[in-house]
């Protein structure tokens, strides 16, 4: 009698055992090889050709034979022949007239689980995370807040060579200005030949020497200040700095920790004037730059000029300003820029003599 080798299944373990599978007048005789380090092998088991569960499986030259009830056993084989020779040794039984392909498994289902399970993840990560910091930190009190700005501007103030008469010509021109604020607005001029600036939550705005410097009318001041002015006003800086860290500002959502918040914030202030905005953020400070310089009559095209002298800036400086790399391009500024001019319109005026006398003042020093 024609004998093949398969492997067998007891159904009570996913563990197959080899067998010698041997085909007799009334159905399959099924003999086990020794295990290894075992004198004794497995008793021999018989499947009545007639007790083979009524439908068989095939894939090729692979086919699978159930039996009995419960536990379900199985047996496969695979050999070309296999399926032919049982269909002409028991041609009254019927397993083999019914035979189905064999199932596929649930692989391709398992990939498509296992991607969306890695989507929601990175999305959780990219998009949920940011997200909920921002919303916490949206929830900040605004006390709360400046006390926090306080704090990050004595850390990061303790650390640079601070201009004390130019600072003070500087909080001289921004009081000209006609600017309304819930926040302490606080200019301090920096030694530092960077052509940057930056906002600090709460109220400080910092101004390095060497932005200062490229400046050359109060119009261009005004847009400059007008810019940073909304970056606090609006929380960005705060917002930003959440959503930076907002692996660690999950934590202190999940526990309702505002406090929390604002110690991770300070730790980090020492990136601050090296922070990014997103390109939204940034475009809404230039909107709000624009708005002021409307309130007080002043000319727009100084926060052109500013654009340009900040692009022109970048090649030349070691590193690019943060001004300019965080921005949208130069030419998509001006053209939101001069969108506003002409859906705004309005009558310009010299800067007041008040303005002017803080404007020479700082330029003189």
């Amino acid at each position: 009698m024609t004998s093949y080798t398969g492997t067998y299944y007891d159904g009570r373990s996913s563990q197959g055992k080899t067998v010698d599978v041997h085909l007799q007048p009334q159905g399959l005789a099924l003999s086990f090889s020794p295990l290894t380090g075992e004198e004794d092998a497995p008793s021999p088991l018989f499947w009545e050709a007639s007790l083979i569960k009524p439908n068989a499986y095939r894939d090729g030259a692979k086919t699978v034979l159930r039996y009995g009830d419960f536990p379900a056993q199985s047996l496969e084989v695979v050999s070309p022949d296999f399926a032919e020779a049982i269909k002409n040794a028991y041609p009254e039984a019927i397993f083999h007239r019914n035979a189905q392909p064999v199932p596929k498994g649930h692989r391709p289902g398992l990939y498509a689980l296992a991607l969306l399970f890695l989507a929601g993840l990175a999305a959780c990560y990219f998009w949920l995370l940011p997200a909920a910091a921002d919303f916490l930190s949206r929830q900040m009190p605004v006390a709360t807040e400046i006390t926090l700005g306080e704090k990050i501007y004595a850390q990061l103030v303790d650390k640079e060579e601070v201009d004390t008469v130019r600072t003070q010509h500087a909080q001289r021109f921004l009081k000209q200005l006609s600017i309304t604020s819930e926040y302490p607005l606080a200019i301090t001029v920096v030694q530092d030949k960077t052509v940057n600036a930056f906002a600090l939550p709460g109220g400080h705005m910092v101004i390095f020497t060497g932005l200062l410097d490229q400046l050359q009318t109060p119009e261009e001041l005004a847009a400059l200040l007008g810019h940073e002015y909304a970056h606090v006003q609006e929380r960005h800086t705060l917002r930003s700095m959440a959503r930076q860290l907002s692996t660690y500002v999950f934590l202190s959502l999940l526990l309702n920790d505002v406090a929390g918040l604002s110690g991770l914030i300070l730790e980090n202030a020492d990136k601050l004037n090296a922070l990014h905005y997103s390109r939204s953020l940034e475009q809404e400070a230039d909107t709000q730059g624009f708005f002021l310089l409307k309130a007080n009559k002043l000319d727009p095209k100084g926060m052109q000029r500013l654009f340009e002298r900040l692009q022109k800036a970048a090649p030349s400086s070691s590193e690019v300003p943060t001004l300019v790399s965080s921005h949208p391009l130069t030419s998509e500024r001006l053209k939101h820029l001069n969108t506003l001019i002409k859906a705004n319109p309005y009558a310009v005026k010299p800067a007041s003599s008040n303005l002017q006398q803080a404007w020479r003042l700082l330029k003189k020093q």
